[in-house]
């Protein structure tokens, strides 16, 4: 109604105007071809301001009698002479002349606005679904851009082919169809349907669906529960330009995830290979040694002394030992990769449990000195005391043997932290190489560059430290002394839950 009268007033104006110049032009004597002109043009300015070709025409038809009745002789009359009908018929032809061009015009304008909308739309999706990797994220907003056209409910169904029975994304358009809609049996052989085929699957009586395919693959299936005919050119056009984008973003998606898997593969290849080359160096060390003693046992036994048969055998129960070590380690290494280390925490008393450590560290270092500083309140700290104890032990002997032949004197600090308790292991030897910092506790990062001496390895060693603490909740941390050595720190919450 307002568009009309809006017509209405605009071919009103403008006919009252041209009127008013054809008077103002008689007046002056100017010429009558001058007003037929005048009129003309005002007949082509109405068709051209309005939305219909019969505000142009009930335009001339008015004004040719209006023109005849003020301006024609005799004035204030109709005088219908010879050249009326022709008059008459020149201003019919403008408006049906001007009023093909002008709509043509209006149609061009308006669909190079479409176009332009649609393209701007479009990129805009576009960036928004290829700026995402998440799959959730890529449902969501395909199918909230879809809703907000069509309005209807819609159903996404992702990698149709490779489930049994697929679980769809839903968005549902209020007051549509129920909630169990896009899960019944009938429904999901049409999205089967659609995918095998890959063509647009319209069902008589309602529902249609669109297969998400590029590059002659399927991603999935976009399930409508209006049906297309329903709707309108645009929105016919819109869906398969979405589907298109969507399966764009999902190939986009597969890929990120196969070259994510593919580097966690090689990631695992190059750990496990680092493993075996720390371990195989790690077990031929000592066993070497223990080859080397007993050899020299079993062939010239007789003839070395008491003492020197003795030292050979403490060489032999000590690179034994370490092999314990070692094995327990590898073993605990293992319970990490299945996930099944158990944490059987207990309240223990901080300062025995250290104690502890010292004594297995001194069977093998017994020269080595070692200063314990703790609080005067009794620290009661829920853990796993055996893995507690390997942390302990494993970087009391690392101090020993990375000294580099040096003293290297121990310092065991114990405090409570807010809800934690800090164990702090401090040396005064060489310290740690700063190249190696970035990967100390890391199987996989000290084998280029291994903080070792030539005997024994500790990567193997700092890499369970790590996953036991962190299995405690804790953290664990390294850094060199200004004053020169290195210190160790760890934590274990005071909570037992945690």
């Amino acid at each position: 109604m307002k568009k009309t009268i809006k017509n209405i007033a605009i071919s009103g104006s403008i006919l009252f105007l041209a009127l008013l110049f054809c008077e103002v032009l008689y007046r002056k004597e100017i010429g009558g071809q001058n007003i037929n002109i005048i009129m003309s043009l005002a007949i082509f300015v109405i068709a051209a301001s309005t939305d219909s070709y019969i505000y142009g025409v009930v335009s001339a038809v008015i004004g040719v009698f209006v023109h005849d009745f003020l301006i024609t002789s005799p004035r204030l009359g109709f005088s219908f002479t010879e050249g009326f009908p022709i008059t008459f018929v020149i201003m019919l032809l403008v408006v049906f002349i001007s009023s093909t061009v002008v709509g043509r015009i209006k149609r061009q304008v308006v669909h190079a606005r479409e176009q332009r909308e649609l393209a701007e739309f479009l990129y805009s999706i576009n960036r928004e679904l290829l700026s995402t990797r998440d799959m959730n994220d890529i449902a969501k907003y395909s199918m909230a851009h879809l809703k907000k056209e069509l309005h209807c409910s819609i159903g996404f169904f992702e990698n149709v082919q490779a489930q049994e029975k697929p679980e769809p994304y839903l968005i549902y358009m209020a007051g549509d169809v129920e909630e169990g809609y896009f899960v019944n049996e009938e429904l999901l052989y049409l999205v089967k349907s659609a995918a095998k085929n890959r063509k647009v699957l319209n069902v008589k009586g309602g529902g249609f669906f669109v297969p998400i395919t590029t590059q002659n693959k399927n991603y999935g299936v976009f399930a409508f529960s209006c049906n297309a005919k329903e709707l309108n050119h645009k929105q016919q056009m819109f869906i398969p330009l979405i589907a298109e984008q969507t399966a764009q973003a999902l190939r986009m998606h597969y890929l990120m995830v196969q070259k994510q898997q593919t580097q966690v593969m090689a990631e695992m290849e190059k750990v496990k290979n680092s493993f075996l080359r720390s371990i195989s160096h790690d077990l031929r060390t000592p066993l070497t040694g223990i080859i080397g003693s007993s050899s020299t046992l079993l062939e010239v036994g007789d003839e070395l002394s008491e003492d020197e048969r003795k030292k050979l055998v403490e060489g032999i129960q000590s690179d034994a030992q370490w092999l314990v070590n070692m094995i327990e380690n590898i073993l605990s290494i293992t319970k990490v990769r299945r996930n099944d280390m158990i944490i059987d925490k207990s309240e223990e008393v901080a300062e025995e449990v250290v104690e502890g450590a010292i004594a297995i560290f001194h069977k093998r270092f017994p020269d080595a000195n070692i200063t314990v500083k703790q609080p005067e309140k009794v620290l009661l700290v829920p853990m796993d005391i055996m893995l507690i104890s390997q942390v302990l032990t494993n970087l009391l002997e690392n101090t020993q043997r990375h000294a580099k032949g040096q003293r290297s004197d121990v310092v065991i600090e114990m405090k409570e932290i807010e809800n934690m308790v800090v164990f702090v292991v401090s040396d005064n030897g060489p310290g740690i190489d700063l190249e190696v910092f970035p990967n100390l506790f890391n199987v996989a990062g000290t084998s280029d560059k291994p903080y070792r001496d030539s005997k024994r390895g500790l990567g193997i060693g700092l890499s369970i430290c790590k996953t036991i603490i962190n299995a405690h909740g804790g953290e664990i941390y390294a850094e060199n002394l200004p004053h020169g050595g290195a210190q160790f720190m760890f934590t274990l919450p005071i909570n037992k839950e945690a």
